[in-house]
């Protein structure tokens, strides 16, 4: 019957004993880092996210001009079968200061591949309503179907965990 009993307090005791010592971490990661939990957003609807109203404007291939070069991050198209693609967002900051800069930003496609995205050529200004570009390199074969996909950075944590994120779904071309 004891044996049965340290058999059954075994587990309960070792869980306390783990907890105990980062109780005071859990709780401010989690002050500082939201539940996750995924919103998705229809094209065209807009979306608050980080302080920041966001609508979808366009998906599209990016044409960069001469001289002109993709985000830190993102290289430009070295093979066939890879594609630059630009996502044109509206931003309107709902304060002064936004939170634009705690953002991660990835594309992905309808199977759930993931590829790196970046902010271009783009600064967030309360008062204004300037266009926010972000942009990504992907396969050819996936341009068609990219959702835009942004996420909660913390300050210590990359790439993001857990937290919010915010998905910008793809309009089928008809």
């Amino acid at each position: 019957m004891k044996r049965a009993a340290r058999i059954l307090a075994l587990p309960a005791v070792t869980t306390v004993a783990i907890y105990l010592p980062f109780r005071a971490e859990w709780r401010h990661y989690r002050q500082d880092v939201p539940g996750g939990h995924t919103r998705t957003v229809a094209p065209g609807r807009p979306a608050v996210f980080q302080r920041i109203r966001w609508t979808l404007v366009s998906y599209g291939p990016a044409v960069l001009k001469p001289g002109d070069l993709p985000p830190d991050g993102i290289d430009a198209p070295a093979r066939p079968g890879e594609t630059l693609v630009l996502v044109t967002l509206k931003a309107e900051p709902l304060t002064k200061n936004p939170a634009d800069s705690n953002i991660d930003f990835a594309l992905r496609d309808r199977a759930g591949n993931r590829w790196t995205a970046r902010e271009w050529h783009t600064v967030i200004y309360y008062g204004t309503h300037e266009p926010a570009y972000v942009m990504g390199l992907v396969p050819s074969r996936a341009a068609g179907s990219i959702e835009l996909v942004m996420r909660h950075r913390h300050q210590d944590l990359s790439p993001a965990l857990g937290g919010p994120e915010l998905v910008f779904l793809h309009r089928p071309s008809a």
